[in-house]
Formats: structure tokens, sequence, C-alpha cells
């Protein structure tokens, strides 16, 4: 069985958006890929010595290749069985699958782990070290690597700078305000603008990241009033630095203009584009793929 969460491509099982997400860990649909994913069809509680050695080599495969979610069918025997020992989230409802009657259920490495540190017993902190010892620590959040190390996990450790300069979200930020930073710099060229480029450059990195946290709560937040506060911050400061340009300045050259235009629908553009993404892939995993049924 295959799940691909491309716009063009169904999905082996029938699943609940909202219980992915959740699962997975992500704020949009539209960031999960078919790489977040292992799907396994054959899910069980190891019990012999050769599965649990499969097992912590699943685990720290898993580990290393930063995965969000294992997806598996399971039937009403199989997650009493699992849940007696470990976590999991049902993520649909119960179907034919080839045949068997099973339920999709999920099992997020993170939540596993967590789950490991919090019981703590003998037999959970010889699944860690068998999986993570040696292991990069870049591999787990800087709390699961603390926690890790307090237990006795010989991760190979890294610097707070080293973890902000690899994470992800921290570049896309510098992205955002280099961006705004530079942004008034042709500004300084236009004849027409009697503004500051002082106050203007100011309104381009003040709105930079409450654009960015507007933009992300508009399409994330559960509470539609969270969700509304963000499409109201977004606006605002989408705005903002367009409104003080406009407002100080007169007969600006036609280039101007559509330079400008061409800002604004780039980035409805890209937004939009976003919001179809998580559309269509909620839409996918609510799909049932006919070769599975």
């Amino acid at each position: 069985m295959k799940l691909s969460l491309s716009p063009s491509a169904g999905t082996s099982f029938e699943l609940w958006p909202e219980a992915v997400k959740n699962a997975a860990g992500i704020d949009r649909l539209g960031d999960l890929r078919d790489w977040h994913i292992r799907e396994l069809p054959k899910m069980r509680v190891p019990e012999t010595e050769d599965e649990y050695a499969d097992f912590c080599a699943l685990m720290r495969d898993s580990f290393r290749k930063r995965e969000r979610l294992w997806l598996a069918p399971m039937s009403d025997a199989q997650i009493e069985q699992w849940r007696k020992k470990w976590p999991l989230s049902e993520l649909g409802p119960k179907q034919q699958v080839n045949g068997r009657l099973v339920t999709p259920v999920g099992i997020a490495p993170r939540i596993f782990l967590d789950h490991l540190l919090k019981q703590a017993g003998t037999d959970d902190l010889d699944l860690l070290h068998r999986v993570l010892d040696g292991q990069d620590g870049l591999l787990v959040s800087a709390r699961h690597e603390r926690e890790l190390t307090n237990q006795g996990i010989r991760l190979i450790r890294r610097s707070t700078l080293v973890r902000i300069a690899t994470n992800f979200k921290f570049w896309a930020y510098v992205v955002v305000l280099v961006y705004s930073a530079l942004r008034v710099l042709p500004v300084s060229f236009v004849e027409q603008f009697e503004g500051s480029l002082w106050a203007l450059w100011a309104i381009d990195l003040g709105t930079a990241i409450p654009y960015t946290w507007g933009i992300l709560t508009m399409f994330t937040a559960k509470k539609f009033l969270m969700r509304l506060a963000g499409m109201v911050t977004t606006v605002v400061t989408f705005t903002a630095p367009y409104v003080y340009f406009a407002l100080n300045g007169k007969q600006y050259p036609p280039i101007v203009i559509v330079v400008i235009a061409l800002l604004i629908a780039s980035t409805i553009l890209l937004e939009g584009t976003k919001a179809w993404m998580d559309k269509r892939v909620s839409n996918n995993l609510r799909r049932v793929s006919p070769e599975t049924m």
C-alpha cells in the first residue's frame, strides 16, 4: 500500500484530516509530505527477540528520517493489545482494506518517545538505549535531548547555537525579516516618495513577525475568535507598509504601481496556494483508493 499526499493522488485509507494533523504534530495539512509518514501494513507489539530488534531498527530509522507518523491498519484486538503497552491514535473509521475490517491508526514517534520517558521503566529505558545510544542529538528536540541524557541515554550532544542554525522555522523567520529589511531600499530611489524611509523601514520590520503569526493562526487555530484575530492581524500588518507608502507620495510612475501590485498579488497567490494545498490534502485523506476495497 502507498500513502500519497500529493494533490493528484489517492490514499489507501479513509482518514480524518484533523486527526492526522494532530497526530503528526503539524500546523497545516499542506505541510504534510509522503516522507513524513511511514505506512506499516503489519504493525504489532513485538514479542520475540527478533521482532524486538526489528522494532528498534524501525524506530532508529524513523528518527533519522524525521518521520512524523507511522500509519497502520489494525483490528480491534491489535489495537487493544497495543494500547495495553503504548499509545496510538485512531485516524479514521473502521473500513475494509484488502478484505480485512480494520481501523487506520497512527503512532507518532515524538509521542511514543514522550511515553517511554514518562514511564521510564526498565523495559522502556532498555528500548531507548537500543534505539538512541550513539545517535545525533539533533534527531530529537532539545527537551527530549535533556530528558534522554538525564536517563543515561548516550546521545551526541549539540549546542543551542547548532540547534538554532539547523532549525527550519528559524531560517523562515530570518528570510521574512531580511526581506522586510531590504524592501525599503528600492523606495529610496523613488523621488515621488515624501515620507521617512526610517519610518517605512520600522513598519516593515515591526510587522514581519506579527504577519507570519497572523497567517499561521488564521489557518490553524481551532477557535473561531483566534482565527478571526489571525485574519485581522494579517490584513493590518500586510497593508500597513503600502498604506504608509501611498499616503506619503504622489504621482508615482506607472512602474512603481506595477511593482507594488505584483508584490501584493504574489503574496496573495502564495497564501492562496497554501490554503488550496490544505484543502486538497484534506480531501485526499478522506478519499479511499478503489484498489483497497
